[in-house]
């Protein structure tokens, strides 16, 4: 055996495994998903407690409805969109810290 020949059987030795990349990528996804489902388990005790307040308020704000129930799909729609402006900043500060 050649010097070459064993340098060449050292460094074969001591190279890196083949990278699999089908495996990263389905490892990935799996990753993925679950944390976009323990993302949504984290939400629900918050959804819960927020359907628990609008239920306990249901009587302070049912008699202001009644006088003001023409501003009401008006309100409707800048809760829309303050929930879809909350939503979008989230998720770009979400995105681009990644």
């Amino acid at each position: 055996m050649t010097p070459d020949q064993k340098l060449q059987a050292l460094f074969a030795a001591e190279t890196p495994p083949a990278r699999d990349y089908a495996f990263q990528a389905r490892l990935a996804q799996r990753i993925a998903l679950r944390r976009a489902w323990m993302t949504v388990a984290a939400l629900i005790p918050w959804g819960v407690a927020a359907i628990a307040v609008l239920w306990a308020l249901r009587p302070v704000v049912g008699p202001l409805t009644e006088d003001i129930g023409a501003l009401i799909p008006a309100a409707a729609m800048l809760a829309g969109v303050a929930v879809s402006a909350v939503a979008a900043l989230s998720l770009a500060r979400r995105f681009s810290a990644a």
